[in-house]
């Protein structure tokens, strides 16, 4: 995402010399990587640490936030000291202030800066300088927000791009102003969100003594009463293929037991595949052979995945599997 102002007048405030780089973790509930149901909403939060002590804390940072699952509501401004004293410099950062603006890609320059150049004349930046900012070892929370997963399986990822930083000189007093240096952009963690609408308990099940596998479907709340339809194949989850007529990615490959089940929709070996979604977007259907089946069927691996269809197919799952053993 491009940025709406120049930041010319920024640069001339910074000298050549480079400070500290700024590390940026992107997470949810403490992790950078998570599991989610389909349409759950979830909160981030963008942490920033400096790799050195070698300075007197950001003075200023700058990045949008990128996300391939949809759209971004605006990142929650600060209510508390140092975050407070930081604001968008004129001339710089884009109208809508320091949660950043919506664009088609997510958020655009979410952030602000320090009243590192004394102003008292423009509306912003103003107030005071806070030092140790985000200082190493001193990691701060520089923006929270939330989002809503998709709905469809797969996995997605908010993204902090387009960094700008600087960080307050060592030794810098505030007379006549505060002198500051760039902070490139260090580590980059962002944050994963893969969302899950099927699992199971049993990874496989013996062809002599039989057995179950419970199946688990969470399609979401927003997808609660809808009608599913759970198939499988025996020739593995891909590359699968696509359904109409949003070319969803359904995991199964298409064989003789797909075709079986397409035209038998609820056989005995398929426990309540072909039913409606409960009130909080839930179900359970069931995989349960029976004892004494052919031992040469060993070594066969069993994938599922359901859809919901009506009044079309709108949303595929993930799918799991589950190995038959002698």
């Amino acid at each position: 995402m491009s940025k709406f102002m120049p930041i010319s007048a920024l640069l001339t405030l910074c000298s050549l010399a480079s400070a500290s780089d700024l590390n940026l973790t992107v997470r949810s509930g403490g992790a950078s990587s998570i599991a989610t149901r389909p349409g759950e909403v979830i909160a981030y939060e963008v942490i920033g640490e400096l790799s050195d002590n070698l300075n007197l804390g950001l003075g200023l940072f700058i990045f949008d936030l990128e996300y391939d699952g949809g759209s971004l509501a605006q990142a929650s401004a600060p209510v508390s000291s140092p975050l407070t004293n930081f604001d968008r410099p004129a001339g710089v950062t884009n109208p809508a202030g320091y949660g950043g603006s919506v664009g088609s890609n997510g958020l655009v320059q979410v952030g602000g800066g320090q009243n590192t150049i004394n102003s008292t004349f423009a509306p912003f930046p103003n107030g005071s300088v806070t030092t140790g900012v985000a200082g190493q070892g001193s990691p701060i929370v520089l923006v929270d927000g939330s989002l809503t997963a998709p709905t469809q399986f797969g996995t997605y990822t908010l993204s902090v791009t387009n960094v700008i930083a600087n960080a307050i000189r060592s030794g810098e007093t505030g007379t006549p102003f505060w002198a500051v240096d760039p902070a490139p952009v260090g580590t980059v963690v962002n944050l994963t969100i893969e969302v899950v609408s099927l699992t199971d308990d049993v990874a496989s099940i013996s062809l002599l003594s039989g057995g179950s596998q419970n199946l688990f479907l969470d399609g979401g709340a927003g997808n609660a009463g809808e009608a599913y339809w759970l198939l499988s194949s025996a020739s593995g989850d891909s590359p699968g293929f696509l359904a109409a007529p949003l070319n969803l990615q359904v995991p199964l490959n298409p064989d003789a037991l797909f075709t079986f089940l397409l035209a038998h929709p609820s056989p005995p070996a398929w426990i309540n595949n072909l039913n409606l979604l409960d009130g909080s977007g839930l179900n359970t259907a069931i995989f349960s052979l029976p004892p004494d089946l052919d031992p040469g069927l060993a070594g066969t691996t069993v994938h599922h995945s359901y859809s919901l269809f009506a009044p079309s197919i709108h949303l595929t799952s993930n799918s799991v599997s589950v190995l038959l053993v002698p």
